[in-house]
């Protein structure tokens, strides 16, 4: 199946792109679904809640070290040295500090697929933004709320899952355009979780519809051209659940024309096996041999073996359809 090398686009930007405090990608099998990791920001980065920071110039350095060691898959390291940091603001009495280092704290938690955990964290920093004064429909609230749902997908608990994005949704529409830009890259995230619930769950168009919108808000906004080729990628994996599989090639072929103009977009191979193991649902057999030869090609380039073993499944494939 073509959800099979959606991995591997993943596994680039998880190596790739990280900023603190962000929701990466765990180490999964060929074909879970988990969080986009590009999308999977901090609402309290946006609104420039590590900015009041700064004047703990120590306190900032030891949360940088955090997060490199999260970049390079040190997870240990990363949480051993964030207990240094709650220590340290702890401490220093310093309330926003100990906030936001329970933040990371739980997105890493959330990265590592510890779900209890995480949300135990994220309710933590919930309870003490609302001391602070925050209301139920503060963006901060809402997001972390969207990462509470997102858990209860994780953990099969489709209900609670679902109505939290519906309750994320209500209260997003009905905010002020107030920080616009931060609110759509909150809507396309719940769109975006929302929608793989649906998928999930239900095998719906209805969820298959939520991240084309999502897709579409990403386009406008200021996201990582990585990211899109992997939404429109994971977009194409869906239609080919549900046999859409002309619209499903379509999304794979802008997915690799964004992608040919990132000079570090290694795996761009998975998507061009992708799309040839669509061509081989329309029974396109020259295209989908040369589409599997690219993404072999590529692979070999790239010196992922991943790839170059997917594509020789698809030419395998291929010759039985022969």
């Amino acid at each position: 199946m073509a959800s099979r090398c959606r991995y591997f686009c993943r596994r680039l930007l998880h190596m790739k792109r990280y900023y603190c405090p962000t929701i990466q990608l765990p180490k999964v099998p060929f074909g879970r679904t988990v969080v986009p990791c590009t999308l999977g920001f901090s609402l309290f980065t946006w609104l420039g809640f590590n900015k009041k920071l700064s004047a703990e110039d120590e306190l900032i350095k030891t949360i940088k070290h955090c997060v490199l060691f999260s970049q390079r898959g040190e997870y240990e390291k990363a949480e051993q040295l964030l207990h240094v940091a709650l220590r340290q603001a702890q401490q220093m009495r310093n309330e926003l500090g100990i906030t936001y280092i329970y933040d990371i704290m739980a997105n890493l938690a959330l990265e590592r697929e510890q779900l209890d955990k995480a949300k135990q964290l994220f309710v933590a920093v919930t309870q003490r933004i609302m001391a602070e004064g925050a209301k139920e429909d503060d963006p901060r609230v809402i997001h972390i709320s969207a990462k509470l749902a997102r858990i209860s997908h994780l953990k099969k608990e489709y209900s609670t899952a679902k109505l939290g994005y519906d309750w994320c949704l209500s209260k997003l529409k009905e905010l002020p355009p107030k920080s616009l830009n931060e609110i759509e890259k909150l809507i396309a995230l719940t769109e975006d979780w929302y929608g793989r619930l649906l998928v999930d769950y239900e095998n719906s168009n209805k969820g298959l519809d939520l991240m084309i919108s999502s897709l579409s808000r990403m386009e406008k906004l200021d996201v990582e051209k990585e990211h899109i080729v992997i939404q429109m990628n994971d977009i194409a994996t869906v239609c080919d659940h549900l046999e859409k599989y002309d619209e499903g090639i379509s999304y794979l072929l802008q997915a690799i024309e964004i992608g040919k103009q990132l000079p570090d977009m290694n795996e761009l191979g998975a998507v061009y096996v992708n799309l040839g193991r669509l061509y081989m649902k329309k029974m396109l057999l020259e295209k989908a041999r040369k589409s599997c030869g690219t993404g072999w090609k590529l692979g070999v380039t790239a010196k992922n073996d991943d790839i170059k073993h997917e594509a020789e499944l698809c030419f395998k494939e291929i010759k039985k359809l022969s």
